[in-house]
């Protein structure tokens, strides 16, 4: 029992700056929304539909927006950076118009692998039926694009930028949000490596959450669209 303590004392200390027990709480709410409703872990033989997409967007609304912004607010420790501003509007509107562009595609090439068509639409065939479900699952993409973005390029960034620097918080976030795409088709998981630094530097030099959670739901759409289209369903 005398080795308890110390061993107590050493694990409390890692908690004791903020910024770390934001990462704490970070590595918490990620691992608890990679289990209960990423779509990457239940893949295989998941349901695609309208509940199970709204559920997983759900849970990331819950888990990635709700729960860090009350935590931030409580403490009194929300950063100004994370708004939805326009910010930087000519470097933020021309990256993600090129950058979006490029992507949208890319993703008419990528979504022709078996492997994007079995993840991607998470709503299945709905998603594609009327021009009306289509835009019904965009703004409910939007709002996972939301919590996914002020999550990772707006909570871990932000919070771990006072402890480590910004060079440092863009990595770890990195590969946070990278981890998180396990599960998902390899090209993706590995293109979240990229991505998860473009979207960073994005939203700092863009000085808004607003342009990687555009850019960031126009490649999602596309790759929607083009599985759709490439499956027959796109209003068939």
């Amino acid at each position: 029992m005398r080795h308890l303590t110390p061993l107590l004392t050493d694990l409390s200390a890692l908690l004791r700056p903020r910024p770390m027990a934001y990462l704490a709480l970070g590595l918490v709410l990620q691992a608890a929304y990679w289990t209960l409703g990423s779509p990457g872990p239940r893949l295989a033989g998941a349901p695609r539909d309208l509940g199970t997409a709204a559920a997983t967007v759900g849970w990331a609304a819950l888990l990635l927006l709700a729960v860090p912004l009350a935590v931030l607010l409580l403490q009194r420790q929300l950063p100004p950076t994370l708004r939805l501003g326009w910010g930087d509007w000519r470097f933020g509107l021309t990256v993600t118009a090129v950058v979006g562009a490029l992507a949208a595609v890319g993703m008419g090439i990528g979504a022709r692998f078996p492997d994007v068509q079995a993840a991607y639409p998470w709503p299945g065939a709905w998603a594609g039926t009327t021009a009306l479900h289509l835009l019904a699952w965009t703004g409910l993409y939007a709002v996972y694009y939301l919590a996914f973005e002020f999550f990772y390029r707006g909570f871990l960034l932000r919070t771990l930028e006072n402890a480590w620097g910004l060079p440092a918080a863009i990595w770890v976030q990195t590969v946070a949000s990278t981890l998180v795409h396990l599960g998902k088709p390899l090209p993706e998981t590995l293109a979240a490596i990229p991505f998860g630094l473009l979207f960073a530097v994005l939203a700092v030099r863009g000085r808004s959450l607003l342009w990687p959670i555009l850019l960031h739901l126009v490649i999602g759409l596309s790759t929607d669209v083009w599985s759709l289209h490439h499956q027959g369903w796109l209003w068939p």
